[in-house]
């Protein structure tokens, strides 16, 4: 059997949708009830083995996403009335474990556990957004296991490379899921709608559906962060997330479908992966950061010349961000340069300098011989904004990497390097690198990295 996604869809998840409970009412909503239907038959029809799913409902974090690690977890839909309805799921643990592993370094994502639950009064359990698309699922005949997350609202790049990331765990596997990107739509489209009435809802329903019917999230990624506020959702973190798993499948688009009868919206997407085998294949290739880095070396070493700025660079390569390129050889590092700052007009830019300065003008070794390319690994890390910190208490030399500044000399030193356990080794290093004295106290700075390998 093919290792792949086979599908990925976005679902909604109102109680009111299940006809022990909407009764009557689902005739008002009948074209999302038969679109969730449909989507569920269709991706059954694949065999996942696991369904990947990303839930609004349930533990949110401010600053990361979350991942659940109950081997069984259980829910009912008690707190609307309905205790009755109740279902279990298996967690497939050796996708989530190798999920984690897969985000380390690359996206924020913390574990879970029953000891967790424990510890602070919150047991483990299947919310409303698992249960309600787990319910026409298990219709459709799916009894496979599951791997339940919840996003981070904060920071919608670290869904977007949690969706790929997913798809990167399962193939190296061996796993056949489907993703479930849970979420409803605005929850003001009219004066009775839960969160009242606000002309910003259908904008960003509009907004939201056009981007999933094109696949293209430039226009999502523009809305004002007032206009998103404004709209009450709570489905745009899921957006992200199935957006990171369509960057790693051939998808075509069986069913499409929006309405908003209770003033919220309720969006049902479906894709479907045209080609498992050759999505196998592709789980194998580098990011585009890593394919754009090797590409710019390729590059000089022919030409002896920085190559140009691709014309058609996805939509996430046209901000601006510092940027450093890795090499390794085996286990040896060949090769490190970088900027904390932007220096070029986009990041397409910074990789393609920096990757041919990481090859030709790391003084700590020989220049990159031509020959040797084909046998070097290479990472990619975009960086955060750096951010000042008032003492050495607000770094964490796994999440955050250093800047050391004092007077003229500044020193960098990247997150989560191996032999690099505590604050002080971190300040150290970067102090040795700036040339900075031991007992001179720099300023600090910390930021975020999202590594591509």
């Amino acid at each position: 059997m093919d290792t792949t996604c086979v599908g990925a869809a976005l679902l909604p998840h109102p109680p009111i949708m299940l006809p022990e409970i909407g009764g009557a009412e689902l005739q008002k909503m009948q074209t999302t009830v038969e679109s969730v239907t449909d989507a569920a038959e269709l991706l059954l029809a694949r065999s996942p083995e696991t369904l990947v799913i990303v839930s609004p409902h349930n533990y949110i974090f401010s600053n990361t996403a979350a991942l659940y690690t109950a081997p069984v977890l259980h829910g009912d839909l008690g707190r609307f009335g309905y205790p009755e309805l109740k279902m279990s799921m298996n967690t497939d643990m050796e996708l989530a474990e190798e999920i984690l592993r897969q985000a380390e370094g690359k996206a924020s994502l913390c574990r879970i556990d029953p000891e967790w639950g424990e510890k602070y009064g919150h047991p483990l359990h299947l919310d409303q957004g698992a249960f309600v698309p787990l319910y026409y699922l298990r219709q459709a005949g799916f009894t496979g296991s599951i791997v339940l997350l919840s996003p981070c609202f904060d920071d919608y790049s670290t869904m977007f490379a949690l969706g790929s990331l997913v798809i990167q765990a399962a193939a190296r596997i061996g796993r056949r899921i489907g993703i479930i990107a849970s979420g409803d739509l605005s929850h003001c489209l009219l004066p009775e709608a839960p969160n009242g009435y606000s002309p910003s809802g259908a904008i960003f329903d509009q907004t939201v559906m056009e981007g999933l019917r094109r696949q293209d999230l430039s226009g999502i990624r523009a809305m004002p962060a007032s206009l998103i506020e404004e709209a009450a959702m709570c489905g745009l973190p899921s957006v992200y997330f199935l957006f990171g798993a369509l960057r790693c499948m051939h998808p075509s688009m069986p069913v499409f479908s929006y309405e908003g009868p209770f003033g919220v919206g309720y969006g049902v997407v479906l894709y479907l992966n045209e080609s498992d085998a050759d999505h196998v294949a592709d789980s194998a290739i580098p990011d585009i950061r890593v394919r754009l880095a090797r590409q710019s070396i390729s590059y000089y070493f022919t030409h002896h010349a920085i190559m140009s700025v691709p014309r058609d660079i996805p939509e996430e390569l046209t901000d601006r961000a510092g940027a450093f390129v890795s090499l390794h050889k085996g286990s040896a590092l060949r090769g490190c340069i970088g900027t904390f700052l932007p220096m070029q007009m986009n990041i397409a830019g910074e990789i393609i300098h920096n990757a041919v300065s990481a090859a030709t003008r790391d003084p700590r070794f020989y220049p990159v011989r031509p020959e040797e390319l084909d046998d070097l690994s290479i990472s990619v890390d975009i960086l955060g904004e750096p951010e000042a910190v008032s003492s050495p208490a607000d770094l964490d030399p796994k999440k955050y990497g250093v800047i050391v500044m004092s007077h003229a000399r500044t020193g960098l030193l990247l997150p989560d390097l191996e032999g690099v356990d505590t604050v002080e080794q971190q300040i150290d290093i970067a102090k040795e690198k700036a040339g900075i004295p031991p007992q001179v106290h720099p300023d600090l700075y910390r930021f975020t990295v999202t590594r591509y390998t």
